[in-house]
């Protein structure tokens, strides 16, 4: 029986071609051990045998090569059989079986978290992927259905594909080639690539040898608009016995449409964890009335303007919108217009072209708002956007279209956008702090979110859930909270919302060695703040304004601090609006300045 040697050309490209899509290193053994064909540090093995080329030593591939098995590994420190020895992390293998015998063996092989990642996430896509590729290498051993079954997976792949010889002429191309270039595959084979499209970079591969990975580059047509690809080039060798630098016969072009990649960038990585409106926790009226009004206007893509005070979950709510939206399955992409110094904020949000400033990416850099297209964008701290890019941020919201730094063509976006601000916006409008118009363009679907303190009953909700999560990661055995820790949190003000209450969880429970959180592991702010020792101390009219200041406070937080919000408050109260007023001064009750 023939042995996969003889088609070290074949094993070479589907190794090269494997890599290329997954970005995982890829090794094929024959049934003797020996490495047939393989990319990255395996291209140098070629021709060497793995396990010292002893088919009895006991190691996982003369077991997988007498077995016949599938086999993968996530752990290898959890695996006797399986001894890394060139800080392998991880790997997938398939026998490579011809009319009943294990002739090799193909696999996948991870050398960083990132594939780790990757193979450990994608475990049964990747198995049966490779027992796929496995069966077109015996196939072709066998010398049936060769072209027909490389033809499928050629066809079936999500990238365009253009292969061309030593001289730069285009002998074959895919289907998913022909949509991505507009053009048919009758008017693309058989020309010089440069007839079809002005790629500068294969002549370096075709020079040198040279992979050329993951490049942004642009297609120009004869007709109609650009179009930007995420492009990787790798060299077809002819591999002959022994020889370690074979000579190129041409290059293969893998490419794909740049916002299409970055999806499946997204959903393989599975960035973030998907956020429900469940998770954002509390029963009180004024927290489910929010959440209702957020779920109503998830399903549509209208802009969403959430205000509150800092640490209320402004990006929570963001997030659980997005997830509830038809835009789910797509990138969520934060960026905190206040975190930012003002000369690389544009940068971060619309990109730049190569060159376009001094210490500029040569391949250039996308912003955030292509990497969220088809998904949300959340701009938080919008009220510290800097003027000159509010102009910039108008434009983009009106022509769903971005400009990067440096470019000539307009890019087409389609992101829907959630803002967020802890700022009164009207009142930076009256400043010349904010433009109107683009405050209009935000302000299409109003979000506020309530203060913790506006949220009776959440608290003590709030406190167990923190209570649980910060002993679980932190691994202590604390059950509760005393008595008197618990009064005196029931009674905090917590100015820092719920962002506050969980830090101080935090520290509590690291403070605390026993079964119930004390009084005096809470931080000092909390234990000067305990009511019933402050209650001894007060004098009856000291009391009196405490109440009378906590019960106003509370009435404005509901009905807004505007001059139609402290009519509405003095109705609640059932006092007088110039005694509302009064006691506003008197007891020092300072506006919010939340919208």
């Amino acid at each position: 029986m023939l042995g996969l040697s003889t088609i070290r050309d074949t094993v070479m490209q589907v190794a090269s071609a494997i890599t290329a899509a997954l970005e995982i290193e890829t090794e094929i053994i024959d049934d003797k051990l020996k490495i047939i064909g393989g990319t990255g540090r395996y291209a140098s093995k070629i021709g060497n045998y793995e396990e010292g080329g002893d088919l009895n030593c006991g190691l996982i591939y003369s077991k997988l090569l007498k077995s016949g098995e599938n086999y993968s590994c996530t752990d290898p420190s959890g695996d006797a059989d399986y001894k890394p020895e060139e800080g392998e992390m991880a790997e997938i293998c398939c026998p490579i079986k011809l009319e009943g015998y294990v002739i090799g063996l193909i696999g996948l092989v991870a050398f960083n978290e990132t594939q780790r990642e990757k193979i450990a996430k994608n475990c049964e896509t990747l198995t049966l992927f490779l027992k796929r590729m496995a069966e077109l290498l015996a196939s072709k051993l066998a010398q049936t259905q060769d072209s027909n079954q490389l033809k499928a997976i050629v066809e079936s792949m999500h990238e365009g594909l253009i292969a061309v010889d030593q001289d730069n002429r285009i002998v074959s191309c895919n289907t998913k080639c022909e949509e991505l270039l507009g053009v048919p595959r009758n008017k693309i084979e058989t020309r010089e690539l440069s007839e079809v499209w002005d790629n500068d970079d294969i002549q370096m591969t075709l020079d040198n040898g040279l992979s050329i990975r993951d490049r942004e580059v642009v297609y120009r047509p004869a007709k109609g608009k650009e179009k930007r690809f995420l492009s990787t080039i790798v060299p077809i060798n002819e591999m002959t016995e022994g020889e370690q630098d074979s000579p190129i016969q041409g290059a293969m072009i893998l490419f794909q449409d740049i916002s299409d990649a970055r999806e499946r960038i997204y959903k393989i990585a599975g960035v973030g964890k998907n956020t429900l409106f469940d998770d954002i926790i509390g029963e009180s009226e004024t927290l489910i009335s929010a959440k209702r009004r957020a779920l109503q206007v998830a399903t549509s893509d209208s802009t969403v303007l959430i205000t509150g005070e800092s640490g209320t979950g402004k990006e929570l709510f963001a997030r659980a919108i997005h997830y509830a939206s038809s835009r789910a399955d797509n990138a969520f992409v934060s960026i905190n217009c206040g975190a930012i110094p003002d000369m690389l904020l544009e940068s971060e949000l619309f990109g730049y072209e190569k060159g376009a400033f001094t210490g500029a990416d040569k391949s250039g850099k996308p912003g955030k708002f292509e990497i969220a297209h088809k998904g949300t964008i959340f701009l938080d701290e919008i009220g510290d956007l800097p003027l000159h890019l509010q102009v910039k941020l108008l434009h983009a919201i009106q022509n769903r279209q971005i400009d990067r730094i440096g470019g000539l063509v307009p890019i087409d976006v389609d992101v829907r956008i959630i803002a967020a601000t802890n700022k009164n916006l009207e009142e930076m409008i009256n400043q010349k702090q904010f433009r109107e118009d683009l405050f209009f363009r935000l302000n299409v679907i109003p979000l506020v979110i309530p203060p913790l303190r506006a949220r009776t009953g959440d608290v003590r909700l709030l406190l167990d859930y923190g209570l649980k999560k910060f002993t679980g990661l932190l691994q202590k055995n604390i059950k509760s909270f005393s008595q008197e820790a618990l009064h005196a949190l029931l009674r905090y003000n917590w100015p820092g919302n719920v962002r506050e209450l969980e830090n101080v969880v935090e520290y509590a429970v690291n403070m605390e060695n026993g079964s119930a959180i004390s009084l005096s592991n809470l931080p000092d702010k909390i234990q000067r703040v305990m009511p019933d020792t402050l209650d001894e101390k007060l004098g009856f009219k000291e009391k009196l304004d405490h109440y009378q200041k906590q019960l106003i406070t509370e009435c404005l937080t509901e009905t807004g601090h505007s001059l139609e919000g402290k009519i509405k408050a003095a109705r609640m109260l059932k006092i007088s609006e110039s005694t509302l007023y009064r006691r506003i001064r008197e007891l020092n009750i300072k506006d919010m300045k939340i919208l």
